[in-house]
This record gives structure tokens, C-alpha cells and sequence, in this order.
């Protein structure tokens, strides 16, 4: 008889044991799961950004006025340090500008230079920190580095993605595409009637462009020699 119910016993342990451990292996691997799933969440949460503007700035050389408008990370926590993003306007533009908004001498809005927002990476003025009234005189127009498409295909237009050489009037008239080429730096030259553009290669051997702001013409070539 004893024998018998020893025997029962293993037999109950032997049902109730494997059956207790698929629980707790099923209950860790649904955990592991879950908490997976989770984290997955949390890596496809996009950044959200709100639309801010930049004080108002003077053009040099015009009676027009400069405003930025730029993404800003939206930041719920306590202590968050405001960054000042205009403060070299209108020679450099915000992190993350997506368009310019140009007033005319009595603050009244004259237009967007962007049609629709996209990235404004930099812009640049010649004699930018000139004090000489003759140098400033010869500001006639504005240069940008802009993206309009999604280049890099990660379904938006920011700094990512790649940007081009624009021109335009001081009053953000006539923007105009100066090249579809890439380049590593641009530069005023030639009392500020040229853009002197240095393009990327896939060779050392450096290759260079000449944009003639009045006939709106490019010359490509290795060696150039300007008047700045």
C-alpha cells in the first residue's frame, strides 16, 4: 500500500512539474515579448517640433526686414535652458530654419522666400561685418544653402537632406537655383557681382564655378582667378 501511494506521488510530480515549469518559461518569454514590443514603440515616436520665430533684423544695404522661422524640439521637462537662436541674424539663420519672411520698411509682410516650408541650412552676405559704408553699398543680394526634396527618402525636408546654392534679391525676390551640382563651400567675390562656388569631387584635383549674378550665368573651371 505504501508503495503504492509513493508511486502516485512521483507519478503527480511528474505531471505537476513540467506542467509548473512551461508556466513560468511561458510567463518570462511573454514578458520578454511584451516589453520588446515596448521598446519597439518607443524607437517609432517621432520628435515634435513647433513652428517659432526669430526677432526681427534689418537687412544691410536695404530698408527691408528679416524674420526666421525655425522647428524647436518640444520639451516638456523642468529645467530646459532657452537657446538664443537669432543672434547672428541675418548673416547666419537658426538651427533647423525652414523659411524667411521679409518686411518692408513699415514691418508690413511682403513675402516667404520658400513657397512652402522646407530647410535652410545657412546664409550668407558678403561684407557681412564690414564698417566701411562703401563695402555695404555693394550688398545687392542674399545667398542660401537650401533643401527643397527629401533626398535621403526618411519622409521629411531638414538639415539631413541635401542642399543647394540659392540667390535672391535683398527683399527675397527672384530666388534663383544657381547650380544642381554639390558643393563644399561658396564665397562672394569680384566686388560682390560673382559667386565663387567649390565643388565636390571624386577626385583631389579641385573644380570650381563662376555664377554671374547679372546674366545668371556658370562657368566651370579648375582654376579661376577673381578680384575679391
Amino acid at each position: 500500500m505504501k508503495n503504492k501511494f509513493v508511486r502516485f506521488l512521483l507519478i503527480i510530480n511528474g505531471i505537476l512539474i513540467p506542467i509548473f515549469i512551461l508556466f513560468v518559461l511561458g510567463n518570462h518569454f511573454k514578458n520578454k515579448f511584451n516589453s520588446n514590443d515596448e521598446f519597439n514603440e518607443l524607437k517609432v515616436v517621432e520628435t515634435e517640433y513647433e513652428i517659432k520665430q526669430s526677432s526681427l533684423i534689418g537687412i544691410p544695404n536695404s530698408e527691408n526686414y528679416l524674420v526666421a522661422e525655425y522647428a524647436k524640439i518640444i520639451d516638456d521637462s523642468e529645467f530646459v535652458v532657452e537657446e538664443i537662436e537669432e543672434i547672428n541674424l541675418p548673416y547666419e539663420v537658426p538651427k533647423n530654419t525652414v523659411n524667411l519672411i521679409f518686411l518692408d520698411k513699415n514691418f508690413n509682410q511682403k513675402r516667404r522666400l520658400l513657397k512652402e516650408n522646407a530647410s535652410i541650412k545657412s546664409m550668407f552676405i558678403s561684407n557681412a561685418y564690414s564698417h566701411n559704408k562703401d563695402m555695404i553699398r555693394k550688398i545687392t543680394h542674399l545667398s542660401f544653402y537650401i533643401a527643397v526634396e527629401d533626398s535621403n527618402g526618411d519622409g521629411k525636408i531638414d538639415r539631413r537632406d541635401q542642399h543647394y546654392v540659392y540667390v535672391s534679391d535683398l527683399n527675397g525676390e527672384n530666388l534663383i537655383k544657381v547650380s544642381d551640382r554639390k558643393i563644399k563651400q561658396y564665397e562672394w567675390v569680384n566686388k560682390n557681382k560673382e559667386l565663387l562656388l567649390n565643388f565636390k569631387t571624386e577626385s583631389s584635383k579641385p573644380k570650381y564655378g563662376l555664377y554671374n549674378i547679372e546674366n545668371k550665368i556658370l562657368s566651370e573651371t579648375e582654376n579661376i582667378t577673381t578680384n575679391k
